[in-house]
């Protein structure tokens, strides 16, 4: 019938992060205590130099159409931090594409590469929109899952088994959201040597490149030499600039899918906010301090919240080498108190501790949960007291 809906759309999932953090807002107009731990959002201020930039754009009436793949100045700006930062060699500003978000560089990419049949290889525990994007896009999300033993990294063996002749993309994100773990270098060049004889696309999600705690340094695919005619490395200001409401992305990819992700764009939004642009080429000229700081600081809270979580009796989790989330295995508390599932853990620490989190089915790996640490101290101690509360009183009324 002419009135179906589309069966794409409606495979797709709703993001429970943002599902969640709704209903927490709502909850809060209502004049309750809650606290949220649930978000992906920096929670400290845009820095001033981009604010500067965005207040200038406006004075000078910088507010009609751009070029669709975003201004030259920005592009520019970002092609020479690829080639500065990330050692991408074949990167210029023609083969960058400035897009509303990361999340709209990514969606672009998929609906220029992928057709119906085509599998796309996602690495669990991932980002919660990965499935959906790939399965709007009519392709079929292949899910390689990495255990807690394997500190939740895939290896090339299990890369190499799922590899097949319908793989047309391979999407990896380090740091993780939402595991916070970093792959070393040498990690993805033993990745990058499966992939090297096989002809399909990488997709690096490089979002939370700038924060970082340890010692695993951030490395790019498409520093690679032999498969950087493949990568498609996407970033943003976000994260590391605390702009996630600014919606500006940007990605390098191969020329013809660049082209292609182009004409995606500018048939579907036509260009990000002009007024957005001049703020985050502002961030990337003059924001290295400010996202210095909102490193150590989220360094600090890692620290502070795996210490208050390793109090609590039978959780597990790694420390994250970057990113602000720790991501944790529930073990046995779920079958020990009756709950069946994260998602109704998670519902019970909001009803009735006003605690949000996010559980770990979200992101592919049921029986876990996520916790941002991009908030005050003083909300994150209120939010681990509240969880290991919660836990508590499920433990104890089982043993009534």
């Amino acid at each position: 019938m002419s009135s179906h809906l589309s069966y794409r759309v409606l495979a797709a999932q709703e993001a429970q992060t943002l599902a969640i953090s709704n209903k927490a807002k709502r909850l809060k107009k209502q004049g309750l205590d809650i606290v949220s731990l649930s978000v992906g959002e920096p929670d400290f201020d845009t820095p001033e130099c981009a604010k500067q930039a965005a207040l200038h754009a406006i004075s000078q009436n910088f507010t009609h159409y751009t070029e669709s793949d975003g201004i030259i100045e920005l592009r520019e700006a970002v092609a020479n931090k690829f080639i500065n930062d990330n050692d991408i060699k074949s990167v210029s500003q023609s083969t960058i594409l400035i897009s509303g978000g990361a999340k709209q560089c990514i969606y672009n990419v998929l609906n220029a590469i992928c057709n119906e049949g085509d599998e796309v290889l996602i690495f669990a525990p991932y980002w919660v929109s990965y499935p959906a994007m790939v399965a709007l896009t009519g392709a079929t999300p292949i899910i390689i899952q990495a255990s807690f033993e394997q500190v939740y990294k895939v290896t090339p063996l299990q890369l190499q088994a799922h590899l097949t002749i319908n793989t047309k993309c391979v999407i990896l994100n380090s740091p993780s959201n939402p595991t916070g773990i970093m792959y070393t270098e040498q990690e993805i060049r033993d990745l990058a040597a499966v992939l090297q004889d096989h002809d399909c696309f990488i997709i690096s999600d490089e979002i939370y490149e700038k924060i970082s705690f340890g010692d695993i340094k951030h490395f790019s695919p498409g520093a690679i030499e032999s498969i950087a005619h493949r990568v498609i490395t996407v970033n943003g200001v976000s994260k590391a600039y605390a702009m996630t409401g600014w919606r500006i992305g940007y990605m390098n990819a191969p020329e013809h899918v660049f082209k292609e992700a182009s004409k995606v764009q500018g048939q579907s939004t036509s260009h990000p906010c002009s007024i957005a642009q001049k703020a985050a080429l502002g961030a990337l000229i003059g924001g290295d301090h400010d996202v210095e700081n909102m490193r150590k600081a989220f360094s600090f809270r890692k620290q502070l919240v795996c210490d208050l979580l390793s109090t609590i009796p039978g959780i597990r989790f790694h420390i994250p080498d970057g990113a602000f989330y720790v991501f944790i295995e529930l073990g046995s508390i779920l079958a020990d108190t009756g709950i069946e599932d994260d998602a109704l853990f998670c519902s019970y620490l909001l009803d009735r501790f006003l605690l949000a989190l996010v559980p770990g089915s979200a992101f592919g790996n049921p029986n876990s949960i996520r916790i941002s640490f991009a908030a005050s101290e003083q909300t994150l101690q209120k939010g681990i007291l509240r969880l290991a509360e919660g836990i508590s009183s499920l433990q104890n009324q089982k043993n009534v």
